[in-house]
């Protein structure tokens, strides 16, 4: 497929895309509850941990495996996630043509910082181990993140938000 030329997607279909994406993630995150639950009844109950700890574990069992899912599908021969896939939409990189793995997982870094952000914040608050600012503030970054790519994508006449700007890709029709 040659999107060279192509223009931004439209709004409305990279929303549905999302949408298409977050059952992916959904499922996964019933996934870990089950398996989580299943192993708090068969293992022994763990002693503290520390809140870097459990930001790891964390990340490396919600962010990590999101952030792989969603780089390698739009990486890969298609370029679109099975949301993107289902809505006609690819990335691609600024000029059109193909963006590399390397643009496609900081473009996914940049848009799952605000999730670990809020993970965190709330393990932070669950722990009590921070002063209410960092948490506040690492909650509040959490936030804003989101509120500025959205407004950046609204101004910006393909649509690119924070995540594209960064990593230097768009998301166009296919």
């Amino acid at each position: 497929m040659d999107v060279t030329s192509a223009v931004a997607a439209p709004g409305a279909a990279r929303w549905r895309a999302s949408a298409w994406d977050y059952l992916v993630i959904l499922g996964w995150l019933a996934v870990l509850t089950v398996l989580g639950l299943g192993a708090r009844l068969a293992l022994p109950a763990p002693g503290p941990i520390s809140p870097v700890a459990a930001d790891a574990v964390a990340f490396g069992f919600s962010v990590l495996p999101v952030w792989a899912y969603l780089t390698v599908t739009e990486a890969g021969v298609r370029r679109g996630s099975w949301g993107k896939q289902r809505t006609g939409l690819a990335v691609v990189a600024g000029d059109g043509r193909r963006a590399g793995a390397g643009r496609v997982a900081v473009r996914n870094a940049v848009k799952l910082l605000p999730w670990q952000l809020a993970h965190v914040a709330v393990a932070r608050i669950i722990a009590e181990v921070d002063a209410p600012v960092t948490v506040a503030t690492t909650y509040g970054l959490s936030l804003l993140v989101p509120a500025v790519s959205l407004a950046i994508a609204w101004r910006d006449p393909a649509h690119r938000a924070l995540h594209d700007l960064v990593a230097g890709t768009r998301v166009v029709g296919a």
